[in-house]
């Protein structure tokens, strides 16, 4: 009699106790999901490290970070434009793996057709951010068309002396904001962002003024620019002229207007 109670209360215990993979679910939310190439060219084995060319790209860009080593293309399923539930050939956070960065996930997969695009995408597998919580369930419906262009999605504000940015901004700067698309950004035709691009953004301060930043800095071709500012008024707002930016597809952005918030570390 002794020994079933003892069983009884071990078993009842068992089932009492969260699994051990459980975790909170986490804060984020999916920003963006941009049906940025309808064929990706041979350079996207590289990031991918899969035979990716020709297949269809999309970013998909998060609110929070990634924590990468918990990533695998099984965490992802798209929904594609004929209705089947397709799993990616990649998913990786390269090019912007940057530490203030890893925000957005290239997948890489049979998607669609201009015709017929993409029509969800969901994490369906153990994804986490940079804190260790479930991206389980995440999904959106709100695929940026293939004919599109860029937008921005996010705008965080950061001290010149964030160790992250050294030597990325003009001695002048008093803060830096990283604008971040919802997909790569250029010139046109791949050219590198200039001064076309960086008198076409305006940003709001708390003073209400509004400038233009003294450089962007945008080493590698990802989503993330930072705008150098030489005003100490925080950044509160930031907004880029239309036909400026440019996606892998050569697509030029609409007028994008964004909120700034605090970047954390």
């Amino acid at each position: 009699m002794r020994f079933l109670l003892i069983t009884l209360l071990i078993s009842c215990s068992a089932l009492d106790a969260p699994p051990a993979q459980q975790r909170l679910a986490s804060s984020g939310q999916i920003l963006a999901a941009y049906y940025g190439l309808d064929e990706l060219p041979l350079l996207a084995l590289l990031p991918c490290e899969a035979w990716v060319r020709g297949q269809n790209g999309m970013p998909v860009t998060f609110s929070v970070r990634i924590d990468d080593d918990s990533m695998s293309v099984d965490d992802f399923t798209v929904t594609s434009g004929d209705g089947r539930a397709v799993t990616p050939t990649c998913a990786t956070l390269r090019p912007a793996t940057e530490n203030l960065e890893r925000r957005t996930v290239l997948l890489a997969g049979d998607f669609g057709t201009p015709d017929l695009p993409p029509k969800a995408v969901e994490v369906t597998g153990h994804l986490l951010d940079e804190n260790g919580e479930s991206l389980t369930g995440l999904r959106t419906e709100q695929i940026t068309p293939l004919a599109a262009g860029p937008s921005l999605v996010l705008a965080e504000r950061y001290s010149p002396a964030t160790p992250e940015f050294a030597d990325d901004c003009p001695e002048q700067t008093q803060q830096i904001v990283q604008l971040v698309w919802d997909g790569g950004v250029t010139g046109p035709q791949g050219a590198d962002l200039g001064d076309a691009q960086r008198l076409g953004v305006h940003v709001t301060l708390t003073d209400e003024s509004v400038v233009q930043p003294l450089a962007l800095s945008d080493d590698d071709p990802d989503n993330f620019v930072l705008a150098c500012l030489a005003s100490n008024s925080p950044a509160v707002s930031v907004r880029a002229d239309a036909d400026l930016f440019y996606d892998p597809g050569d697509d030029a952005n609409a007028e994008s207007q964004t909120e700034v918030v605090f970047g954390h570390r």
